[in-house]
């Protein structure tokens, strides 16, 4: 998998802009607690944001048709969908728009996958008030948001590329897509409605990603997930 441009990154050490009054923020994500909270943080560093929300796929592509946004906050597990899904249709369609990723979903097994689809910054639920303030502050003045471990990782990788030592690594973004829905306990009948793809095409996502991970059954992929902390 090829990593990301860190060039964006880099402007964190330059002299911190003044927020844009024409910034306008979507926040998706499926918790109203989440939601909340995320708007509370935000209104509270900064004047005269305009800020939506949206608790599904379906009521976040809507907004986006509906209405102009700069900055969409979203969340990796919606619950009609994945983002893995649209992610790549929203870039497309809002070429402007900035996305940070806000989950719980482990940042070793998604962070360089999405960064790689071209979003602006991945920051996990589990970050502590004080480091979600400033990933808030990075993204809505700078555009963009990556942890100092994060980046120092792909710093490193950059100049030095290893060889993956994670299976999932080797998934691609649709392979990997179809494999949440295996971890949530979807059958192949439910994926491909979900997907809108025939089953047997399914069928056979599903088996080259048992065979690139190694595995022969469900429950053997639950426990190497389980291990990289993956779903």
């Amino acid at each position: 998998m090829s990593l990301p441009n860190l060039t964006i990154f880099k402007v964190w050490y330059s002299i911190t802009p003044m927020p844009d009054p024409k910034c306008r923020m979507l926040i998706a994500d499926d918790h109203s607690v989440i939601r909340t909270g995320l708007r509370y943080l935000l209104e509270q560093n900064v004047k005269n944001l305009s800020i939506a929300e949206a608790d599904s796929c379906q009521g976040l592509l809507r907004a986006l048709k509906d209405s102009f946004f700069t900055h969409l906050i979203l969340d990796l597990q919606l619950g009609d969908c994945n983002s893995l899904e649209i992610i790549p249709g929203i870039l497309r369609s809002n070429p402007g728009l900035r996305v940070l990723v806000y989950t719980m979903s482990s940042e070793e097994a998604f962070a360089q996958r999405l960064l790689n689809m071209g979003v602006h910054g991945f920051l996990s639920k589990e970050a502590d008030e004080e480091t979600v303030s400033k990933a808030l502050d990075h993204f809505l003045l700078r555009g963009s948001y990556l942890g100092d471990s994060l980046r120092q990782k792909l710093l490193l990788r950059e100049k030095q590329p290893p060889a993956s030592a994670n299976p999932f690594d080797e998934l691609s973004d649709r392979e990997m897509t179809v494999l949440l829905y295996l971890l949530q306990g979807l059958r192949v009948k439910e994926i491909s409605a979900r997907l809108d793809l025939k089953m047997s095409t399914i069928a056979t996502y599903k088996v080259r990603i048992f065979e690139k991970l190694g595995v022969n059954n469900l429950a053997d992929m639950q426990r190497l997930a389980d291990l990289y902390h993956v779903g």
